[in-house]
């Protein structure tokens, strides 16, 4: 996170890895008084593959006006793919509740083998959430993205976009997210490794993200080079 002026902050995030979920919040948590006060904020996540959406919940806060919609998704309960919650619920970056959660999903999936479930509280498609505080600053937020952006990550901006302080600049997302929450098998020679999606959304058909990516409301073309992206965003933001 950096300060590049008087009224704008640059947070960039790399990667939404479980690995970097402590890292994100210490920064979030130790930087909470520059967030409130600063009226710009661009939110760099050029070149995100995705990772783990509880990475982007302690960012969310700054960039809520209204509830935020999400489509649940529906997992395909197999004993294959019910096992990955033996190495997921194993992870770094989660705290042991979370870890709780994980194992009461993979009961919920093991009493339903060969079926699509839904493991929402209430059998719910859409879930809204709905936040205690919305912070007067930042005023405006804009999101960086490109062709990289995949799972978590367009997650991440399909939540954000639905923010009126928040606009999306540079170009469509990779298209990467209808079917999701990937298991990985490596083949019985030990030579491969197949990764392959266990759930997919209530979103499609309706609203496909698969091979058609995420458009920006903002398109950003190839005669800015990638290390003045910023600095063309920041001079938009302040123009009236």
């Amino acid at each position: 996170m950096k300060k590049i002026d008087s009224t704008t902050t640059v947070f960039r995030f790399p990667s939404f890895d479980n690995n970097y979920i402590s890292i994100i919040d210490s920064l979030v948590n130790l930087n909470h008084d520059l967030l409130v006060s600063t009226m710009n904020l661009i939110i760099d996540i050029r070149g995100n593959g995705g990772g783990a959406d509880r990475a982007y919940d302690s960012i969310t806060p700054y960039l809520y006006t209204n509830p935020i919609r999400t489509m649940w998704v529906a997992f395909l309960s197999t004993p294959l793919n019910n096992a990955r919650y033996d190495w997921v619920s194993k992870l770094d970056g989660f705290s042991e509740k979370e870890r709780q959660g994980f194992r009461d999903m993979q009961k919920k999936l093991n009493a339903r083998i060969g079926a699509f479930v839904n493991l929402s509280e209430a059998n719910q498609t859409v879930v809204i959430d709905t936040l205690p505080i919305v912070y007067q600053n930042p005023q405006q937020v804009a999101i960086l993205i490109d062709g990289a952006n995949a799972s978590t990550a367009e997650q991440f901006i399909l939540m954000v976009k639905q923010s009126k302080k928040v606009k999306l600049f540079g170009q469509k997302t990779a298209g990467a997210l209808d079917f999701s929450n990937l298991n990985n098998v490596t083949s019985p020679s030990g030579n491969y490794k197949l990764f392959y999606a266990t759930s997919r959304s209530f979103r499609i058909l309706k609203m496909a993200i698969d091979d058609y990516g995420i458009q920006p409301d903002y398109f950003i073309d190839e005669s800015f080079p990638s290390y003045k992206w910023i600095e063309f965003v920041s001079e938009t933001m302040k123009t009236k």
